[in-house]
């Protein structure tokens, strides 16, 4: 790096790094002038020729920036983007930034002189620092749209010393044309991982880069040593709160099954729990402890990513501040005297919820109609569609007797030809036409017929109707299965197209998610995810992408708000869960109640 390396070298890196980095590198960091002309041609053979024509090990390059190239190409990640995606740095995780703050201050003195820039990404690859105080370097980080803001996830740019990092989750060492993006070809970056100590969790990246000619031959092993500072602050900052909850959790480390310690921040898991381990597990379990909080050692069902297990949970006191111990209890398995047969592919679930997906199987074995309940917006419509597709009935007439005069006709000719019917808002209906609707559907007995309802909307006579006719389901609201919402999302990804579909939420987003309540229910989380994942194009979806509301969080009741919320439940317990009679005590009526409902989380 010039007439400056003699105070590079006393950043931090030890004598006998040098050998090492060249034993585990396997190859020189600086690039000869053919070795650079050979790997712009091998990546541009890659880029136009696909990558079933280059075979794998024959691109001339280190193993590790083939297969980032490659990954790449198949992602579509466009080669020379006009623009490089922007996202203001107002949201950097505090305890990243307060633990590299004082490293990279301490460190800009001795790179002061130096071709070399310090480059620090969050978890989405996007730079949040970039210290290059050599006009030189500032200027070549310039024109590389390498600035506090850029998305350098391999997503946005391809193959570099940020994002690359990310993916690998592990040092990379990335020289001139071995770069994704040609902006790139005269930048050599080494970047390492920022890891939190007590989880595992990847926090960001951390890279130097400097101009191809300029390459240290320590480059690699500087940037570890300032990556490893970056993480003893964060030890650091943790101090003795951090300290007892490792403690706590080296009492349930040796936990026959899956154990953690949580808290506000942070999941410690033992190796047992890593199984049920996901971005979504800390939002999903912490809310439901803080909501269901045991003042002692409690036996109780706690939600996981994975589904719901029961639990010994034990409440752990720091002051003001309480974690919770959670030990997995063991699954009852039932045993059988012959061997199970061989394992059929499973359907995919009519419902997101595993109980209500028991319903809707059951039904469909013993060839029963279903109706469909719930109130609006918890996607009766979906799951009716779902139960007449796995009945075979890939596009079933949908009927709404509330706005199609005729639908008796309709729905006669659907049954005489043979298909498949959705008979929608049956709670409208008035006897007479439900006992029409039964008369048709049962003089076509093996037309596959669905219905949705309101059903505490419905008059009992109708109601009693529809239930002489078909298997009525329940579909709880989002508020009432909450420890489901993970599963939900990941449900509504799947059926997106690629590349919507390897869209991913950043640990911080999934805690918005879990703290927003829906007032939308299932159909707003679908709208939003939806929309969310357009945008993300298969990136990652950080807390800044969500609608301003959102990231606003979960609005504090007042004292009245509190009030009214205790008058309707006691209203509802008075009136022995008849919603008619609730709304009448409380002097409103039956929709405001509804509203009320899903406004408390109560529906």
């Amino acid at each position: 790096m010039g007439h400056g390396e003699g105070r590079v070298r006393a950043v931090g890196a030890r004598p006998e790094c040098e050998a090492t980095m060249q034993r585990s590198e396997g190859h020189r960091p600086v690039l000869s002038s053919e070795q650079v002309r050979r790997t712009r041609r091998s990546r541009e053979a890659l880029v136009d020729e696909g990558v079933l024509v280059v075979p794998p090990g024959r691109t001339g390059v280190p193993s590790l920036i083939e297969t980032s190239w490659r990954r790449c190409v198949g992602e579509g990640v466009p080669v020379d983007p006009d623009h490089i995606p922007y996202r203001p740095t107002d949201d950097v995780s505090p305890a990243l930034a307060r633990a590299a703050a004082p490293v990279l201050d301490r460190l800009r003195d001795s790179f002061a002189d130096v071709p070399v820039a310090m480059v620090l990404s969050d978890e989405t690859g996007r730079i949040v620092v970039r210290h290059a105080e050599e006009r030189r370097q500032r200027t070549a980080m310039d024109r590389a749209s390498a600035i506090e803001g850029s998305d350098f996830s391999e997503q946005a740019v391809g193959t570099n010393g940020l994002g690359t990092v990310l993916v690998e989750r592990r040092p990379v060492l990335v020289r001139g044309p071995e770069h994704y993006n040609p902006r790139l070809d005269n930048l050599t970056c080494a970047g390492t991982p920022i890891v939190e100590p007590w989880t595992g969790r990847m926090l960001g990246s951390f890279s130097l880069a400097c101009a191809l000619r300029d390459v240290h031959p320590l480059m690699t092993v500087m940037t570890s040593d300032i990556g490893r500072q970056i993480e003893e602050r964060l030890l650091d900052e943790a101090g003795e709160r951090r300290r007892r909850l490792v403690r706590s959790y080296l009492a349930v480390d040796g936990a026959a099954d899956g154990a953690f310690v949580v808290d506000e921040e942070t999941v410690l898991a033992n190796r047992q729990g890593l199984v049920h381990t996901g971005p979504d597990l800390h939002p999903l379990l912490w809310r439901h402890l803080v909501e269901h909080a045991p003042h002692r050692r409690t036996r109780m069902t706690v939600p996981l990513p994975d589904g719901s297990r029961d639990a010994l949970v034990e409440p752990i006191r720091e002051g003001a501040r309480t974690a919770f111990s959670v030990r997995l209890l063991p699954e009852r398995h039932i045993e059988r005297v012959h061997a199970p047969p061989a394992p059929r592919p499973l359907p995919a679930p009519l419902h997101h919820v595993p109980d209500v997906d028991r319903e809707l199987q059951a039904a469909l074995r013993h060839g029963e109609h279903v109706a469909v309940a719930g109130a609006a917006g918890t996607g009766k419509r979906t799951v009716a569609t779902r139960v007449l597709r796995r009945q075979g009935a890939a596009a079933p007439i949908v009927v709404d007797p509330a706005q199609e005069v005729g639908w008796r006709s309709v729905v006669d000719a659907a049954l005489a030809g043979g298909h498949a019917v959705l008979v929608r808002r049956v709670h409208l209906l008035g006897p007479d036409d439900v006992a029409h609707l039964a008369a048709l559907v049962e003089a076509a007995p093996n037309t596959p017929v669905a219905l949705t309802l309101d059903a505490d909307g419905a008059a009992p006579a109708v109601l009693g109707l529809v239930r002489r006719l078909a298997t009525v389901v329940r579909l709880p609201s989002l508020a009432q299965s909450r420890g489901q919402l993970p599963g939900l999302v990941r449900a509504v990804l799947a059926d997106l197209p690629e590349p919507e579909r390897a869209t991913r939420l950043a640990p911080a987003t999934w805690d918005l998610l879990a703290a927003w309540p829906w007032p939308g229910d299932v159909a707003e989380l679908r709208t939003t995810v939806v929309a969310l994942a357009r945008r993300a194009r298969g990136g990652v979806v950080a807390p800044a992408d969500l609608p301003a509301e959102l990231r606003a969080g979960t609005r504090s009741s007042g004292l009245l708000e509190r009030a009214e919320r205790d008058a309707v439940v006691a209203a509802l317990r008075d009136a022995g869960g008849n919603r008619s009679h609730a709304a009448r005590a409380l002097g409103i009526g039956r929709t405001t109640l509804y509203r009320k409902l899903r406004e408390f989380g109560l529906d």
